[in-house]
């Protein structure tokens, strides 16, 4: 009877342990199938979130919540997490950077989202770099105060107020930095497949929404605004690229093809730089430094480590534009 028994149990458990690789298999299959591309795609987010991301996704499906919704969410653990870094307490410190992992695992679910149910948008586009942005502001701030009692780095003097300042020239380098990652992501994406990306945007075609929204909501052209100067400010950074988008997207022979494949190809030697501009890299050094009590340190890598990859990274992108487009409409 006991055999039985045990025999009927161990079926159950089989069964089970079956049905647990279907839905991993299925979880890998919907990973793959919502990835943006193979070039663009961070393997760090990969292993470290896209499980995770990916569960959530079809959770989040299957209760009807929105792309933009779990972004907000995402914004919400962003700065809760960011609280945390306050306290010179290294446990309290672990708690606010396993907070802060939640919110990119929400943040890297937002996408996913989006795709497997057909709902990107240049709305979202926007709005999850402006949340990423935030998240990295608000401990910034936070870091900033607790900073106020703390001495610089080989003197006996304070910080005081004057590490506001410091850490607004900071955080503006990291908004210069992801803005420039995220054109060139988005540029390689849209080449990739330029029928059907309709996230990518130059300023002159917000600057036409623009016009052609004077009795829209005044939220959706406070949005424009904003989303204008941005784009503005990403090119004119890169004024070969602009220039080289330009000729590609005039030309309707199968020059701008052979342009485009052209770039692309380029592209993907440089491409991954993107990500290291964006979140991970970034988010592990002030993680470390936070939890070492060297937080003061990640000024000097922020600007001068991170500031020198991004100059890297553009040099490389306007030297392959320049380069194409004399080669091709030149």
């Amino acid at each position: 009877m006991s055999d039985h028994k045990n025999g009927r149990g161990f079926a159950a458990r089989t069964v089970d342990i079956e049905k647990l690789r279907e839905r991993h298999e299925q979880l890998q299959k919907d990973l793959e199938a919502s990835q943006k591309s193979n070039d663009t795609e961070d393997r760090v987010d990969t292993i470290l979130y896209g499980p995770f991301s990916m569960a959530l996704a079809h959770f989040f499906i299957k209760h009807g919540v929105s792309a933009n919704k779990i972004t907000l969410l995402s914004l919400f653990f962003g700065i809760l997490g960011s609280f945390f870094f306050y306290p010179q307490n290294v446990g309290l410190n672990l708690l606010g950077i396993l907070i802060e992992y939640f919110a990119v695992v929400l943040d890297c679910t937002d996408g996913p989202v989006a795709r497997l149910t057909n709902s990107s948008s240049q709305m979202g586009r926007f709005l999850d770099g402006a949340v990423d942005i935030t998240n990295f502001a608000a401990i910034y701030i936070v870091i900033a105060f607790r900073m106020t009692k703390e001495t610089i780095p080989f003197t006996n003097t304070n910080w005081s107020w004057w590490i506001f300042p410091v850490l607004i020239v900071c955080g503006y380098c990291h908004g210069m930095h992801a803005r420039m990652a995220d054109y060139y992501r988005s540029l390689h994406l849209h080449l990739l497949d330029r029928k059907s990306n309709g996230c990518f945007n130059s300023s002159e075609q917000i600057k036409k929404e623009l016009s052609e929204s004077k009795d829209a909501p005044f939220y959706n052209k406070l949005y424009l605004r904003v989303y204008y100067s941005y784009t503005r400010a990403q090119e004119r950074m890169s004024p070969n690229v602009v220039r080289l988008l330009k000729a590609i997207e005039a030309d309707d022979s199968e020059i701008s093809e052979y342009a485009a494949e052209a770039y692309l190809a380029e592209s993907r030697k440089y491409v991954q730089l993107t990500n290291v501009l964006t979140y991970n890299l970034r988010a592990y050094a002030l993680d470390i430094l936070v939890l070492l009590k060297l937080h003061a340190w990640f000024v000097p890598f922020n600007i001068i480590v991170l500031g020198g990859i991004m100059f890297y990274m553009i040099a490389k992108y306007e030297k392959i534009a320049g380069d194409i487009y004399g080669e091709y409409f030149g």
